[in-house]
This record gives C-alpha cells, structure tokens and sequence, in this order.
C-alpha cells in the first residue's frame, strides 16, 4: 500500500473481508487488489461474489497472490479478474496492472 500511496493513488487495506465488505456498502473502488489466500476465506469466493453483485460487477480485479499454477490463473479469469499477478512481483508490475486496467473504467 505504501508504494502505491507513493505514487498518489488512493489505497485502503483490510485486515478481514467483512471490513472490505462493509465499506463497499459505501464506497466502490475503481480497482480491487485481491489475494486469493486470505484468513477464514478464499479469494476466488470473493471475486465470485464481487462480479455477481449487480453494485460491485464492474468494479476492476486484480487477483496478487502467491498461486501461480495456470489451473489458478485460469480460474481466476473465469471468476472475473481483470488480471492475474503472481507473487513476487515488482513494483513497477503493479502500477502498470493499474493504469492498465484504471483506463478500462
């Protein structure tokens, strides 16, 4: 988050999904950074979710995760996502990610 505020865009981090799901009631984020492996639920569960709910479908997705098996990746798109990084990346992978996928808005 740090790197990305470093370059003025807006980030906000969540430690639980019910905070993230909490917050979209209010706010919708151009662009979701999404891990697929996260504590009490999967990544791929929530994207599902994301791109179901009539609010939150249009709403860019980029799965940043440790998965990196084309089964994954491929799931991953299937569900919606916009792009697939595996980690580690580099910091200039993920801007571009961003921009590219900002402009599709």
């Amino acid at each position: 988050m740090i790197a990305l505020k470093s370059q003025n865009i807006e980030a906000q981090g969540f430690s639980c999904v019910e905070d993230f799901q909490d917050t979209l009631k209010n706010t919708i984020p151009k662009i979701v950074i999404l891990d697929i492996m996260l504590p009490n639920t999967n990544g791929f569960e929530v994207l599902r979710l994301l791109k179901q709910d009539l609010k939150t479908k249009n709403i860019s997705m980029l799965l940043l995760t440790a998965l990196n098996s084309e089964v994954d990746k491929v799931k991953g798109l299937d569900l919606g996502a916009d792009d697939y990084i595996t980690k580690p990346f580099g910091v200039m992978e993920l801007f571009s990610a961003c921009a590219r996928n900002a402009k599709t808005q």
